[in-house]
Parts: structure tokens; sequence; C-alpha cells
């Protein structure tokens, strides 16, 4: 691994992944488990599980993903960052997923301290990691946030 993509891992393992739901705000660290996040999504309505699922499998594992379309690659303006985190909510609310909003929140930025500002972003489930991680090319990103019900978030480098 270069020392620029080692860089890269550490600013994405030093980033609080925050998800805004109706019921309460989950912040999500990559390799850590969230047991109250993971049951926040199990009690989501059944008619969220995936299409293909059988109907007595309700102790699947739900797969869940954080993308944004903030910021790919490099550091954009908020002019041309908004269009793009637009253009990406149109395209999860045409999909069958659920989503809420999200905020990818680098450690110590809570008010912009680390000069990297706050990336919106969204939660998106029931997905699989083919699902978010199309999601996350079709914007340019380097890599989103996978998790599945049970098992700690990890990147998917893209």
């Amino acid at each position: 691994m270069s020392r620029a993509e080692a860089a890269l891992e550490a600013a994405f393992l030093a980033t609080t992944y925050r998800v805004e739901t109706p019921e309460r705000v989950f912040d999500l660290r990559i390799g850590l488990v969230s047991s109250e996040f993971d049951e926040f999504l199990r009690r989501q309505p059944a008619s969220l599980a995936p299409l293909d699922a059988p109907a007595a499998s309700v102790s699947q594992a739900i797969g869940w993903g954080i993308v944004t379309a903030y910021n790919p690659g490099e550091r954009l303006a908020d002019h041309q960052n908004e269009p793009r985190q637009r253009r990406l909510r149109e395209r999860i609310a045409a999909s069958a997923c659920t989503f809420f909003a999200a905020s990818n929140i680098a450690d110590g930025d809570e008010d912009h301290h680390a000069g990297w500002p706050v990336e919106p972003s969204y939660l998106v489930f029931p997905v699989d990691e083919q699902q978010v991680a199309a999601l996350g090319r079709a914007f340019s990103q380097l890599a989103v946030v996978y998790g599945e019900t049970g098992l700690a978030p990890r990147l998917l480098w893209l």
C-alpha cells in the first residue's frame, strides 16, 4: 500500500458515520459492531427484506451501505457537490431501498476543525456489497461503507 493509500485509509477509519433515523441518531465506525443499530434495522418492516429472500428467513442478515456523492477523489466546492448529492438522492429514492440522511464526520471535525468538511451521505438498505459498490462507483467514489447486521462495518474500496 502506498503512503497516499495508507493516509486515505486512515482518514476513512478516523471518521464517524452518523445516521439520522426517525427513532434516533446512530454513530457508526468502521470495524465496530453496533448492536443498537442492528436492532433498529431488524425492527424495520418486513417489506424491506430483499426481494429474493425467502419469507421464512427473518433472521437473515440485513445488508446496508453508506455512500456520498461529495468529493469524489478530491475536494470540490459546495456548488459542485450539492447537485451531485441531489442526483444520488434521486437515484436511491427511485430504487427499492430505504434510506436515511447521514453525515461523514472526520475525527475532531464536528465544527470543521480538522480541515475536512462534514460530508452529507446516505445510509441505504437493504443492499448487498455489489449494489452499494455500484452506487459508489456511479458517483466516482474511492470507497463506500458496507455492513450487515451482526458484523462490523467495513470499507469497500472501489
